[in-house]
């Protein structure tokens, strides 16, 4: 197997002449966690008039006034006037202050304000929180439960969105599903990348280590999905034939880095499609879908899915590998702690929110900078 260096494969990757994925419009009650697939602008200001910041009384300030009469409503206020309002209500016309409930006596129709009322005190002018034709989402960003409340706010009915679709072919005789009573080894990494991509719907397969019927369901995935994903069968081993079964196809970008952990994970393309070869232990399953397949997903809709940052290590670690290789860590307060080092650890991807390549022959020092990149946690 070739291995090429980290930054090749990045650069493969860019150079990939992927398609754009499918768009669709869908009710903004319903996009939550989807991508959106433009630059989403705000169609007017929020608030679109001035409003009451509390509840309290809307006075038209009149100078030197000891007292305001007030009005049981009024849709215009004249200099001396006031009207009680309720948070969120829309001020009158001519009303240039807000009195606080607390900060207002009231006998009969005269408001006495316990303050100088203040000129455009505790009024939220029109556009003072969105202003109209910003934007409030960018293409390629995920929509939050927030977003979806800024888009009711403002009225929006619908969103356009990036209809991606992935398909995931596990490979192994010994594979059975993640939730099967029979023996063998269930599938604990499908589910586990479904849940990364809650922006994507899937087709998913399990595949024999039968080269034909691999070869079948690639060639499948790949004229129905934007990204195929294949978990197992990427090593070197006799039964390892998904590498092999791409090139059949397609052809193999590259089939992996130099770098332990996710040196298995490799790129191909296959009409049109890339097809992103997972290894099947879980820690380099999902380091290599964060490196490569986030990668890929980011190329697709045209926005960094990747998140990066440089932190501290909290502790030396000595690096003793004969290639580079991959670390998780805890990341807490800019502190990185390294956890145990290895490919197939679940507990320790469960406590990890991070990881990092770290050059082989190095001793790095407690509190040394390193570059990270952070895991997707829901």
């Amino acid at each position: 197997m070739t291995l090429i260096k980290d930054e090749e494969a990045e650069r493969l990757i860019d150079g990939l002449p992927l398609k754009m994925p499918r768009v669709k419009s869908v009710s903004t009650c319903n996009a939550v966690n989807m991508l959106s697939s433009e630059n989403v602008t705000s169609p007017s200001d929020l608030p679109e008039n001035g409003i009451a910041a509390q509840d309290g009384y809307a006075i038209n300030i009149m100078d030197g006034a000891m007292n305001y009469t007030v009005k049981d409503s009024a849709v215009e206020l004249k200099p001396g006037e006031a009207t009680y309002v309720g948070t969120g209500w829309t001020i009158p016309s001519g009303a240039n202050s807000v009195i606080r409930i607390e900060s207002a006596k009231v006998d009969g129709n005269k408001l006495f304000p316990i303050k100088d009322p203040k000129p455009w005190g505790d009024i939220e002018m029109s556009g003072d929180d969105v202003k109209r034709g910003s934007i409030i989402i960018e293409r390629g960003k995920m929509i939050t439960p927030y977003h979806i409340s800024l888009f009711s706010a403002l009225g929006l009915r619908k969103v356009k969105v990036f209809d991606l679709r992935v398909g995931i072919i596990n490979v192994g005789d010994e594979i059975v599903k993640c939730n099967s009573p029979k023996k063998g080894i269930r599938d604990s990494i499908t589910p586990l990348l479904k849940g990364l991509m809650p922006f994507a719907s899937f087709r998913t397969a399990h595949a024999p280590d039968d080269k034909t019927k691999i070869v079948s369901l690639i060639e499948r995935f790949s004229r129905a999905c934007d990204l195929v994903m294949t978990i197992g069968g990427s090593s070197v081993g006799k039964k390892d034939l998904t590498k092999d079964a791409i090139k059949d196809v397609g052809e193999i970008v590259f089939e992996g880095v130099q770098t332990n952990i996710v040196k298995r994970g490799g790129v191909g393309f296959v009409n049109g499609t890339p097809v992103l070869s997972l290894p099947g232990r879980i820690v380099s399953a999902v380091t290599v879908f964060h490196v490569h397949g986030l990668h890929i997903i980011s190329k697709l809709v045209g926005s960094e899915l990747r998140k990066y940052g440089e932190v501290s290590l909290s502790e030396g670690i000595v690096v003793r590998h004969s290639m580079n290789s991959t670390f998780l860590f805890k990341v807490e307060d800019n502190s990185a702690t390294p956890l145990k080092w290895g490919a197939g650890l679940y507990s320790q991807i469960i406590k990890a929110n991070a990881f990092a390549r770290l050059e082989r022959n190095r001793d790095y020092s407690k509190g040394e900078k390193i570059r990270i990149q952070f895991l997707i946690k829901s």
